[in-house]
């Protein structure tokens, strides 16, 4: 087994994890191999190595972003991707209960070996795992990534909400084609983003559908005024937000691109989902996805 891990990861709870998850193999005497990443791309660079020299498993231990890199160097037709979330929000992981938060059940599940295999989405050549976004998360991200007193992305959403000015997209799905003057615009795999706000609380990932969410300004009340529906995911009914379930979308945007929370300046926006394209491993029964919850 091979383990790709980030340790900085979470404000240091990537190296407590690793500490945990190689505790439980070796008490079990299961053999296996931890690579550092140091730097981004480091991840990426490493599951493709790791690939193309025969491994079977290869484990992304880390935050959605670790994911997120470790998935772009996955060679799916050879190994398959366990999952160890320790980062400081763990969206995909939360979102989706894809994989415990508890290091040592997340790394006895990969070990027990039951396969599940999830959704993820391709836009241009990269893939993503949760989330594609433009718009206001691409400000917050960049605003969270440039403060020195490390503003959470719910208090930094909430500043660029007050001065935030919509800008024209145009979304093609289904056919069909729209212009929204758009807050946020959203590709959706997983249910939430940045530790917690639910963007798109009916998303499956591993029902072969993309959920496309676009928000618009508020017509009547201040922007500003409607992130608490937003944060709990009780945004989706209401006038200013855009529903679309679609195999592909392309999404004509000035703005920059996020995937899984990693900024992208020179993608277009164009994605599609791939069904069942990531090889995985079936969580614990307690933590599985049920048909019977939420949509």
């Amino acid at each position: 087994m091979d383990i790709i891990a980030n340790k900085s990861s979470g404000k240091g709870k990537g190296a407590k994890c690793l500490a945990a998850v190689t505790a439980f193999l070796d008490a079990r005497g299961i053999p296996h191999t931890v690579y550092e990443t140091h730097c981004t791309g480091h991840g990426k660079a490493l599951a493709e190595r790791l690939c193309a020299e025969g491994a079977q498993t290869v484990v992304a231990l880390g935050g959605d972003g670790t994911f997120h890199e470790v998935l772009n160097g996955m060679d799916f037709s050879r190994a398959r991707m366990g999952l160890i979330p320790a980062g400081r929000g763990n969206d995909f992981a939360i979102g989706t209960k894809a994989a415990s938060l508890d290091p040592q059940t997340a790394i006895a599940d990969i070990v027990r070996g039951e396969h599940k295999d999830l959704d993820y989405i391709q836009v241009g050549d990269k893939r993503c795992v949760n989330v594609a976004g433009t718009g206001l998360d691409v400000e917050v991200l960049l605003k969270t990534a440039k403060s020195k007193n490390k503003l959470t992305y719910v208090a930094s959403l909430f500043r660029c909400l007050l001065k935030y000015k919509p800008y024209r997209v145009e979304v093609t799905a289904n056919g069909q084609t729209s212009t929204h003057d758009c807050i946020m615009a959203g590709v959706c795999n997983g249910t939430q983003i940045g530790g917690g706000i639910r963007l798109s609380p009916v998303s499956h990932p591993d029902d072969g559908k993309l959920d496309v969410i676009v928000m618009e300004k508020p017509k009547r009340v201040p922007t500003v005024l409607v992130m608490p529906k937003f944060v709990k995911g009780k945004h989706m009914q209401k006038p200013y937000t855009h529903h679309i379930v679609c195999d592909s979308v392309r999404i004509v945007t000035p703005a920059p691109l996020q995937l899984d929370g990693e900024i992208y300046y020179d993608l277009s926006f164009d994605a599609h989902i791939v069904a069942g394209g990531l090889k995985t491993f079936c969580p614990s029964i307690h933590n599985r996805i049920s048909p019977n919850d939420e949509k």
